[in-house]
């Protein structure tokens, strides 16, 4: 079908028609070039004038004799007529492999959009998306097709998603469209096995026997260089035995210094976890032919789900190595949480990941990546995926790490992400060309939020935000010779949580880390919570507990923080040494500077309450990661619901050359934000 013809500025890459039947963005067009050869575009852009409708398209090109996507050397002649493009000519040209991983429709078309699996699995994959744009539905559907074609998979899951894989689809809603798929709803509960992290038959166990360097990446704070030294002389005396984490933690008591205490202490933490075993889950048991393997993580807390990962990981990557398993690909959900970019902190699994990123490929170790936040995963591990899957991505930090790591994003496809339907995805780095695909239904159940097929995108989410109550007028009136305020949405987490018996709602700063409360009905900030978090755990309960009760004596700590005598007295000794603590030889008391930390949490909280609103202005990103905030709660031991991000408003303005920030509810200029800030505005 003839749809116009070619008109105005002409360029090897670029062709102009008005348009005398119906186009649609998106839509492939074939035009002959002056050598006689069939031309694939895509039309990018379509405007509509009083008269007339012109779109544009940009030129894909023709494939050569040996299959080799070309574009035109000499521009297209004015009036070329412009055609619709048939199917066989849009496949074989974008290069749509005929078999593989059947994820949907190429946008528009009844053109199965299939994945080279063989291509996943050596050049490893990432779907990226924001939350609700149908990330975990799209996962199913690539897991469900792994399973079709047997291949080994290993799915790292923290908030249980991907077990109703075992179930058959019975959602009528999605169901209606399998006749427009082509697809059957399907169980695939023989494909399927789940380890979890509990105390069930099923659950994982890592081995006890574990290297200085395992141990050390788990510990749930860092060793100085003394007692690394303490750690690798312990190990080296077990040297041709089977141990086990005890015998390393016994051999580490028997050290005649004093800084063993803190080592031991940490140690305790990881035999806490109840995960480590003689007799561990092997990776033969792990990496199955024609197996699903999910690891369910979600019982599990931060730091106990990235030890299981970075153990599980390290232990698979060896055994692929060495051949001991077959081929396969590791399926990261929510992976910015196990690999965060370096900025955003540093957790147990981060190493391993980037060594599976960067060499894993050349093993048969795929690795498929999962994040709703691009920003926040590391930017050296994003980069190594060749395969790209993106769903809607708006916040401009996301789009930017997309732009910065994937190759073949122009400024045009980046606004194409931003305006994705819920339910379509944009494929690169599979073929040539970016693929708009309509994401099937499943065969299985959902295990997550149900995906809405739309005709248009749903409204921008709403931020949880505090209302402003002060005007830019207002700071003017008040503030004399400042600059015309400009609004600044201040990141903080808000913890749910419960509290002796009562709900809570607590805030923590989402840049530098310390607590939020009211006091005097003026925004108050903590200081000195990160010096606090950087001690051990039985150090930092022994602190916090001195702080809020003055003195204590060493049975008394013991029997109050249900911490064992020795391990009492090595952190007491070694606050002592860093003259954290102070004593009149019988009682302990705390000399370690944290000011305004509020003993009490519940008598501080802000009264005011954040809701979703549509924020202006500028939106300052979050350095403080979750499991920093997890951390903090811990200070006063309290049941974490949730965590989420909220925006308090501030008025930014420039004073004497000196940018200022003003509550944007209490008119209260804030000096030590402004500080603490002021590299980042």
């Amino acid at each position: 079908m003839i749809l116009g013809k070619i008109s105005g500025r002409i360029t090897t890459g670029r062709i102009t028609f008005e348009a005398d039947a119906r186009v649609r963005k998106m839509d492939y067009v074939s035009v002959k070039d002056p050598e006689g050869k069939w031309i694939l575009a895509c039309i990018d852009s379509v405007v509509r004038y009083t008269e007339k409708t012109v779109a544009s398209a940009r030129v894909i090109g023709f494939r050569d004799k040996r299959g080799f996507l070309k574009t035109p050397k000499v521009p297209f002649s004015q009036e070329t007529p412009v055609f619709s493009a048939p199917k066989d000519f849009i496949s074989q040209t974008l290069g749509i492999p005929e078999e593989g991983a059947y994820i949907g429709l190429l946008e528009g078309y009844d053109i199965r959009v299939n994945l080279d699996i063989k291509h996943m699995i050596r050049k490893h994959v990432a779907v990226l998306a924001k939350t609700g744009t149908g990330k975990s539905y799209l996962v199913g559907v690539l897991l469900e097709e792994l399973a079709e074609n047997k291949i080994p998979v290993v799915v790292i899951d923290p908030h249980g998603e991907y077990h109703t894989l075992k179930l058959q689809n019975r959602n009528k809603d999605e169901t209606r469209y399998n006749e427009r798929f082509g697809i059957e709803p399907k169980s695939y509960r023989d494909h399927v096995s789940i380890l979890d992290i509990g105390d069930s038959p099923k659950s994982i166990k890592l081995s006890s026997k574990l290297d200085a360097s395992e141990i050390i990446q788990m510990l749930p704070a860092g060793l100085s260089a003394g007692q690394k030294g303490i750690l690798y002389s312990a190990l080296r005396n077990l040297e041709g035995k089977e141990y086990t984490l005890q015998d390393v933690m016994e051999e580490v008591s028997n050290s005649n210094s004093q800084s063993k205490w803190n080592v031991v202490s940490m140690m305790e933490f990881l035999l806490s976890t109840r995960l480590f075993s003689a007799n561990p889950t092997l990776p033969k048991d792990i990496v199955k032919e024609g197996k699903i393997t999910i690891l369910d993580l979600k019982d599990g807390k931060p730091e106990i789900q990235h030890i299981v990962v970075m153990k599980v990981i390290e232990d698979l990557f060896n055994a692929r190595k060495h051949g001991k398993i077959p081929e396969f690909l590791l399926v990261i959900e929510e992976a910015h949480n196990f690999c965060p970019e370096r900025g955003f902190g540093e957790v147990a699994s981060s190493r391993i990941i980037r060594s599976v990123a960067s060499e894993g490929r050349k093993f048969g170790f795929g690795l498929c990546m999962i994040t709703q936040r691009p920003a926040r995963i590391d930017k050296s591990v994003l980069s190594q995926a060749n395969t790209q899957i993106i769903l809607k991505v708006t916040n401009p930090n996301d789009l930017k790490a997309i732009t910065d790591s994937v190759e073949g994003i122009t400024p045009g496809l980046r606004d194409e992400i931003k305006d994705l339907p819920v339910g379509v995805a944009m494929v690169v780095g599979m073929t040539d060309h970016p693929l708009m695909t309509d994401i099937r239904i499943r065969r299985s159940q959902h295990g997550g939020e149900s995906v809405t097929i739309e005709s248009h995108p749903p409204e921008e989410d709403k931020p949880l935000a505090f209302q402003p109550r002060v005007s830019g007028e207002d700071v003017l009136s008040r503030y004399k010779g400042v600059s015309s305020p400009v609004m600044l949405n201040y990141p903080l987490w808000k913890v749910r949580s419960r509290f002796r018996n009562q709900n809570l709602d607590f805030y923590v700063d989402g840049i530098t880390g310390e607590v939020v409360f009211e006091k005097d009905n003026y925004i108050s900030r903590s200081r000195g919570v990160r010096n606090l978090l950087q001690l051990p755990p039985s150090s930092r309960l022994i602190v916090f507990y001195l702080t809020r009760n003055r003195a204590a004596t060493l049975e008394k700590l013991s029997e109050e923080l249900k911490i064992p005598m020795s391990t009492i007295q090595g952190s007491v000794k070694e606050l002592m040494k860093m003259e954290y603590l102070g004593t009149d030889g019988y009682m302990f008391s705390n000399r370690l500077r944290l000011d305004n930390i509020p003993p009490n949490p519940s008598s501080v909280q802000i009264q005011e309450r954040p809701q979703p609103l549509s924020t202006r202005g500028t939106r300052l990103d979050f350095m403080v990661s979750q499991d920093f905030v997890r951390k903090v709660s811990e200070l006063w031991e309290l049941n974490v619901h949730s965590i989420e991000p909220v925006y308090y408003p501030y008025w930014v303005v420039e004073h004497k050359e000196r940018k200022l920030l003003i509550d944007a509810l209490t008119m209260r200029a804030e000096e030590d934000i402004s500080e603490s800030v002021k590299r980042l505005l």
